[in-house]
Order: C-alpha cells, then structure tokens, then sequence
C-alpha cells in the first residue's frame, strides 16, 4: 500500500527526527509505504499548489491535514475551507481512499515561541472547533475516513511548544492514524 501524506509541519513531524513523526510511526505499523509531503509552515493554499504538481495515479490511498497555518495567520475558513474542498476533488478522481486528518488545538504556552499571540489564543481555537465541525461533517457528506488528531491531543500535555507535539504526542497521532487507517483497509479489504 502506497501512501501520500500532504500537510504543513504537523504531518512532517516538526522538532522530533524522521523516524519518529506519526507518519513514519504509522506506515511502519501497517507495513505501507509513505511519502511524506508535509512541509513546515504551509497554508492549504501552498498545499493545493503542491498537490497540483504530484502525480496522483501511482498511490493507494491519501492522507491529508491542514488549515494550521491559515488560522495562525487569519485566513478566513471560507477560504481554507475552499482550498481543502479543491483538493479533496483532485483526490477523488483516483477513486482510492482518503484520510482527512483534523488538527488539534494550539495551547497557551504556543505564544511564548512566537507562533501566536497571547490574545489570539482563545479565538484561534474557536476557528479551529469550528473548522472541526465542518471538516467531520464533509467526512460524512463525502465518504471520507475521519482522523481526529484534535479529539487525541485536546486534553493532553504532550505538546512540545504549544502548537506542535512532543515524541509522545506524535506516538498519540500515530496511534490514532493507525487505528482508522486499519478499520478502512480490513473493511475494504476484508
């Protein structure tokens, strides 16, 4: 099984080495081949470029999360959301599985490593609840498999700098990859 994962510096496993990201962690669990295609402060509109420039006919299935960025910089949710919807279509026409990963929320401490702003916090993580609910719901509307990193890393204290995980938050979003990416494949693939 050949896997594209494409994001912003969570998917790329920012501040921990390669081996240990969630989406080396993952594909070495299920045996897949990964390429991983996150790349460190990347907005979905960088991703949709990016993604435009792949050859998609060579994967099995995809993985995709982003929308981070967007919201640390203020970019409206209609606009992420459009960009995300864009490349969910060029996804779809390889008729293969898509896993859509949902960000966690940022933490306080994220504003004293410059990511944001202490008085952006609470609004920023208003964004990103919202945007939750609309990327769960688009699961459900278009057949695609939820991976809710943000249900995973809500109430836990492994963040290494208030936006990205520590070693063990990223073994937490493996674990969760894993565990979706599993029930997918075993009901595809009885």
């Amino acid at each position: 099984m050949r896997l594209l994962c494409l994001g912003d510096s969570l998917t790329y496993g920012y501040d921990v080495s390669h081996e240990k990201g969630w989406v080396s962690l993952a594909a070495a669990a299920l045996r897949w081949e990964a390429d991983n295609h996150g790349m460190c402060g990347d907005t979905t509109w960088g991703m949709l470029t990016r993604l435009r420039q792949l050859t998609l006919s060579g994967y099995d299935a995809f993985f995709l999360m982003g929308g981070s960025n967007d919201i640390l910089e203020d970019i409206p949710l209609r606009g992420i959301e459009a960009n995300m919807e864009a490349m969910i279509r060029l996804m779809q026409k390889q008729h293969k599985s898509i896993y859509l990963g949902i960000p966690p929320l940022t933490q306080r401490e994220s504003a004293d490593y410059g990511w944001q702003a202490r008085q952006d916090v609470d609004r920023h993580n208003d964004m990103l609840a919202d945007y939750r609910t609309w990327l769960l719901h688009l699961c459900q509307t278009e057949g695609l498999h939820p991976v809710d990193f943000y249900a995973v890393l809500q109430k836990s204290p492994h963040y290494a700098d208030g936006v990205h995980p520590d070693e063990t938050g990223y073994r937490l979003l493996a674990d969760a990859a894993i565990s979706v990416m599993k029930r997918a494949d075993q009901t595809k693939n009885p």
